[in-house]
């Protein structure tokens, strides 16, 4: 894959003072990049903005992409990766977003997982997606495996202002892991919103051996968040993605500093907004047992009151309906994956987590 911001927006920059569609007028930021001001205005508050992540497991297209590993993925592979197997995945993936924001598609999505910018731009022009206006954030990654992290946004509900890759480097051992990303943007009711979205380093050499890793992770998010605090300290932050950490682990609780939600609130802190459901033994990912590696933090910000952009830690969740439960012979029930030892045709290895703000 080439490295290259893909962004795809037709971007609509609020305006600070009211203004009628006669006022409409196209810029470009200090990125350079066009925008739309004047049409979301007028909007009234009230909305609800819905936000999901899911690790997709595997979102890859099925041909052999020079330079990274993704030979598993196409149509000779011992697991045969073929046309019909990713339309599926697509479909089901879909399926699953059409689901869990109802009524209507999600605002934003976070994604973990995908390959590249065509594999997004297909799962945006399935049967259930290809009605709502969605904008594609991603940048290729320096992961050996090419996988992304990436975001979708709702065109009506999300003006992007600026999107970054922050390079996470794990000390002088030479290994290439996935980006972080940073956006920022404007939601419809006018509110100034940071996002991240995460893919830490995997636990496949074991905690111990890997717990370092994802330390330097939580390093890389930990300074971008002070800065973003730096500049506004009442900033309204969303942190989302597959940490391959629990809310109690070293990373998240002792480097990154998300705590329980518990009031007082305060604004430059940062909360967990599963917390509760790690402590009362429930996850989104399996392996010998629930693990919670996919998780919703957010600012004190967030949390402090009941006007401008809030939540509580109530209006976060793990999504999981049945279809995306597989329950085996002996009874043990976890995701109902894609792929394992070989095809299944499910979801996903991680269950979907979404957050509801309101404004």
């Amino acid at each position: 894959m080439n490295n290259y911001l893909n962004i795809v927006f037709p971007a609509i920059l609020l305006l600070i003072f009211s203004c009628s569609p006669a006022n409409d007028r196209k810029t470009k930021n200090d990125d350079g990049i066009e925008t739309e001001t004047g049409r979301l205005s007028n909007l009234s508050s009230g909305n609800e903005l819905s936000i999901v992540f899911y690790n997709t497991e595997n979102l890859y297209d099925t041909i052999d992409s020079p330079g990274i590993d993704d030979a598993e993925f196409t149509p000779g592979a011992r697991i045969p990766w073929t046309a019909k197997r990713f339309n599926t995945k697509l479909d089901r993936l879909a399926d699953v977003f059409g689901s869990v924001a109802s009524p209507g598609m999600p605002d934003i999505i976070g994604l973990a997982e995908v390959e590249n910018y065509y594999v997004l731009e297909r799962l945006t022009k399935t049967s259930k997606m290809k009605a709502t206006a969605y904008g594609i954030v991603h940048f290729d990654s320096p992961d050996v495996r090419g996988s992304d992290v990436a975001l979708l946004y709702k065109k009506s509900s999300f003006t992007l202002l600026t999107a970054e890759p922050l390079k996470v480097k794990i000390g002088n051992t030479g290994d290439r892991t996935r980006d972080i990303l940073y956006v920022n943007g404007r939601t419809r009711g006018g509110n100034l919103i940071h996002l991240f979205v995460n893919h830490w380093p995997s636990r496949r050499e074991g905690n111990e051996k890997s717990e370092f890793k994802r330390v330097e992770a939580a390093k890389t998010l930990r300074r971008q968040v002070d800065k973003v605090f730096e500049t506004d300290p009442s900033a309204r932050i969303v942190i989302m993605g597959d940490f391959n950490d629990e809310p109690g682990n070293k990373s998240i609780r002792e480097v990154l500093l998300a705590k329980q939600p518990r009031p007082p609130y305060m604004a430059t802190n940062l909360y967990n907004l599963l917390y509760d459901d790690f402590k009362s033994g429930k996850g989104t990912t399996y392996f010998k047992d629930w693990d919670l590696f996919d998780q919703l933090i957010v600012s004190g910000s967030l949390l402090e009151g009941s006007s401008g952009l809030h939540c509580t830690p109530e209006n976060a969740s793990i999504f999981s309906p049945d279809r995306l439960i597989h329950k085996d012979k002996g009874g043990t029930s976890r995701p109902n994956r894609t792929m394992g030892d070989k095809y299944f045709g499910g979801y996903s290895d991680h269950l979907p987590v979404v957050l509801k703000l309101r404004e």
